[in-house]
């Protein structure tokens, strides 16, 4: 009787030594894609800041050509025609 429970401790220690590797790896995995995805995160911020820089440079180059065509007084359309 004592041999049997022994065996069937045994045997449950095995089943829990085997989850436990199990949690182990799909931690890794999870941690693996958690910083893959922190690093795309990181990627897609640097774009976002460029992209607000350019959109910044673009906005100041648009509002100077039209102060150039401002300061041309030239005549609306439609009223000389």
């Amino acid at each position: 009787m004592a041999l049997d429970n022994i065996e069937q401790l045994e045997a449950k220690i095995n089943r829990l030594i085997e989850k436990h590797e199990l949690v182990k790896k799909e931690k890794e995995t999870i941690e693996k894609k958690l910083q893959q995805k922190e690093g795309e995160w990181h990627h897609l911020q640097g774009q976002i800041r460029r992209y607000e820089r350019e959109r910044t440079e673009l906005r100041e180059k648009l509002d100077k050509i039209i102060g150039h065509f401002a300061s041309l007084n030239l005549p609306e359309e439609g009223k000389n025609l």
